[in-house]
């Protein structure tokens, strides 16, 4: 469950976030991006882009000043970016920050939630009751 001290380091992503973000989700591209095309989509001007797309929510977990992890999704309730800094993997952040967004888009009208992952992400989603 989120405490408040919790929600104190969830807020909404702004336009001088993008190079953090980038470079957070830099790591992944190889695994997630089947060709130039595709790694482009997580590169800092896609970012960019989301954060002005008035149809996409996007919310960064802070510490400190530095992102430790990122999620987007689109008024839909479709997910579009979901990620964690290596470094801050299984500390609870990532659950933290779905939860959040997860309540946001409930908040929002959608009674289903979509993800296109990475096979390796699956197991994450099903534990977070995604996948049923």
């Amino acid at each position: 469950m989120n405490t408040e001290k919790n929600l104190k380091n969830i807020r909404g992503a702004v336009q001088e976030d993008a190079t953090q973000i980038a470079m957070l989700i830099a790591p992944y591209i190889p695994q997630f991006a089947l060709d130039e095309q595709g790694a482009q989509k997580l590169e800092k001007p896609a970012i960019e882009a989301l954060l002005q797309d008035g149809a996409v929510h996007y919310y960064v977990y802070e510490q400190a000043q530095h992102i430790c992890a990122v999620i987007a999704f689109k008024t839909s309730g479709h997910l579009i970016h979901f990620f964690t800094a290596q470094s801050f993997l299984r500390q609870g952040i990532g659950r933290q920050l779905w939860q959040y967004a997860e309540a946001s888009m409930l908040a929002l009208g959608n009674q289903h939630i979509s993800v296109n992952s990475s096979c390796g992400a699956q197991a994450v989603y099903e534990a977070f009751g995604v996948y049923a």
